[in-house]
């Protein structure tokens, strides 16, 4: 299979004003990393990770892992209140045969 260049992967473009502080603490990043890996990282790539970063922490973003993590929330928040009106109901069902045992 043809590895993709990086300019066919990315054809949306969108231009981003940032602060000098974002740019330096970027600058150190990119520093760390690159020496950390040993090979040259673009700021963009960080920009993109941090974008894509972002956007999967978004709960009201479909597909994002904060939405499915929600979702799974809420379905184990509903079995675990099933499993407990299950367990009333069994508790009680014993006991009522208990006391016909007994008496």
């Amino acid at each position: 299979m043809k590895k993709r260049k990086k300019t066919e992967l990315y054809t949306e473009r969108q231009t981003v004003s940032l602060t000098p502080e974002q740019m330096r603490r970027l600058r150190e990043l990119r520093s760390v990393r690159a020496r950390k890996d040993g090979r040259l990282i673009h700021t963009t790539d960080l920009i993109r990770d941090a974008v894509n970063y972002y956007l999967a922490a978004q709960e009201d973003l479909p597909g994002s892992r904060r939405a499915i993590a929600k979702g799974v929330e809420v379905k184990v928040d509903a079995l675990d209140a099933k499993v407990e009106a299950l367990t009333t109901k069994l508790d009680g069902f014993i006991e009522r045969v208990m006391k016909r045992s007994q008496g």
